[in-house]
């Protein structure tokens, strides 16, 4: 019995050791955790109590009289945006817990001093990340009834409003970097006039503008709708999505973006379009209706769709052909480009002469057209994909056809862009 209680005795020790030491820190971490939630909650107090502060100054000492702060606000705007702002007149209101300030006569001023824009209204709601982002960030920036100028003069260089514009990549993009870190930017009832001195082209005006930019992190939503003259089109709607690389220094360089753009152009005469617009053909009649899809990679295009409905059309797809005239074209037509895979930043553009150089897939839905000279091809579904030869492996071609009329198609294909391989 006495050895019993001596061979137990020595376990009971260190289970009793044990137990001491697991107490001792629990009851160290129960304290440590007690401090940092009290140091928490005060540090989520005081954050509390300057909020209201901040609030409360702002409620009745800051708004109320805030046309006495004109002066910092154009010196907050000037700094935002790189260049000299004035304002004829401040009032204040609140939107829920955010300032609202109602701005007249909001001008811009270029390095000289001249007035390079005027806008007649503008409503700014500030944001809360102004604080710790260090500068002005709104919640919802809506400005009605601009009045705006755009030009690109004989050299290539685009002026705003008066102002030079750089879209260079090593140009700083300041301005367009802030209104993209904005959450919402809205534009009503304005007047843009595109004037193009490089392609020589005439004066372009679209009335009624509206413009959406909406912003969330590395997302950015685009939307515009404008009225042109009306015998070249309906009301135009485009509208754009597009992200930009984590990370990335300058958010308004378009050569890292990546998305979608969508337009609508109906009642059209596209060809009067192709004085302000660059088209991967000779187009030099046509009238109609197209929506269409793009997708781009770094600026690079990979996808392009578009529902035609087209009549009297005289177009020369290259120049080794004689010019086409198709009093009608309907149906969907897409092309996808294979890129390479690698990241590279690019320039959108519908390169010809480089488009499909690894493989591209065309395809055509629903498609029908008629020649001036009565030639008809029905309702045709077709699509073709090619894969160049790349790593061992030889080129591949591929068609799949759910209706096509074969011997309307051979007459076709003396007057197509086809290559003498795919035209055999």
């Amino acid at each position: 019995m006495h050895n019993d209680h001596a061979a137990t005795t020595p376990t009971t020790d260190r289970l009793r050791t044990a137990w001491r030491l697991i107490r001792r820190g629990v009851f160290r971490a129960d304290a440590a955790s007690f401090h940092a939630l009290r140091w928490l909650l005060r540090l989520l107090v005081l954050s509390y109590f300057i909020f209201c502060a901040l609030f409360l100054g702002l409620r009745y000492a800051v708004l109320p009289h805030i046309d006495a702060y004109r002066v910092d606000v154009e010196q907050m705007a000037s700094k935002a945006i790189g260049l000299p702002v004035t304002i004829g007149s401040i009032g204040a209101s609140w939107q829920g817990l955010r300032p609202q300030l109602s701005l007249t006569d909001v001008a811009v001023h270029d390095r000289n001093g001249d007035t390079a824009l005027q806008l007649p209204a503008v409503s700014a709601v500030v944001s809360w990340w102004s604080l710790p982002a260090g500068e002005v960030r709104l919640h919802r920036l809506e400005i009605v009834r601009p009045d705006l100028d755009v030009q690109r003069d004989a050299q290539g260089n685009f002026v705003v409003a008066g102002l030079p514009v750089k879209l260079q990549q090593n140009s700083d993009g300041r301005a367009a970097d802030w209104a993209l870190r904005q959450h919402e930017i809205v534009i009503v009832d304005g007047k843009l006039r595109w004037r193009d001195d490089f392609r020589k082209a005439p004066p372009l005006a679209l009335d009624g503008v509206s413009l959406l930019l909406r912003n969330s992190g590395r997302k950015h939503r685009f939307a515009l709708k404008a009225i042109p003259p009306s015998a070249i089109a309906a009301p135009l709607d485009v509208r754009a999505f597009f992200v930009h690389p984590h990370f990335s220094k300058k958010i308004s360089d378009a050569a890292q973006w990546s998305g979608q753009v969508y337009a609508d152009l109906r009642d059209a005469d596209l060809a009067a379009w192709k004085t302000y617009v660059d088209f991967p053909f000779d187009l030099r009649q046509a009238g109609g209706s197209m929506r269409a899809w793009l997708s781009f990679d770094h600026a690079r295009v990979v996808d392009f769709t578009a529902d035609l409905s087209v009549r009297n059309v005289v177009a020369q797809w290259r120049q080794d052909l004689a010019p086409m005239t198709l009093t009608r074209v309907n149906g969907r037509v897409s092309v996808r480009d294979v890129l390479d895979g690698g990241v590279q930043d690019g320039t959108a553009s519908f390169d010809t002469a480089s488009f499909g150089a690894l493989g591209h897939t065309i395809s055509l839905v629903d498609f029908s057209l008629q020649t001036g000279d009565g030639l008809v091809l029905p309702k045709t579904t077709f699509s073709e994909r090619y894969l160049a030869a790349r790593k061992g492996q030889p080129e591949q071609t591929e068609v799949q056809v759910k209706q096509l009329d074969l011997q309307t198609l051979a007459q076709f294909a003396g007057r197509l862009p086809l290559t003498d391989a795919h035209r055999r």
